[in-house]
């Protein structure tokens, strides 16, 4: 099987309303489905783990519960409501923030944003990042093989 990057933006939110949770459950999905690429960070580190610590949840066991049950989005919505101590709108526009304004740590964005072409570029936001390397991730996988007649 091949891998599937996860395009989902950390920018996105689920009904919740918590940026990084649609993502960090395909993450997670993808990996227990054997097609996240390799390599890939999934639930641990980064905005994975700052999303659990800023709502409230143990991480073991929210992977847990995405690796064994693989639920729907909707399903781990229900989970994280029932788990989750800090789901206050407080909480979560503080979270939301500080995903959409955080600046990608220089040891990760200094060789990503050169293997991206942008050393020229103002941009360390770590969510555009994270976008434009999946995107060019995708595009190459995609690109690379001929196009299928529908």
């Amino acid at each position: 099987m091949e891998a599937i990057y996860p395009l989902i933006s950390s920018s996105v939110k689920g009904p919740l309303g918590i940026c990084h949770l649609p993502r960090l459950w395909l993450k997670i999905l993808l990996f227990a489905c054997g097609r996240l690429p390799e390599g890939y960070r999934h639930g641990e580190g980064g905005f994975d783990e700052f999303t659990c610590d800023n709502i409230g949840v143990d991480r073991g066991a929210f992977v847990a519960y995405i690796e064994n049950e693989k639920p729907d989005y909707q399903q781990l919505e229900a989970w994280v409501r029932e788990h989750a101590t800090k789901l206050d709108p407080v909480s979560i526009a503080a979270h939301n923030e500080a995903v959409l304004t955080r600046r990608m740590r220089d040891e990760l964005a200094i060789p990503r944003r050169a293997a991206l072409n942008l050393t020229d570029s103002d941009l360390w936001n770590g969510v555009a990042l994270n976008d434009l390397d999946d995107w060019s991730c995708l595009h190459a996988q995609v690109a690379q093989k001929p196009a299928v007649a529908r």
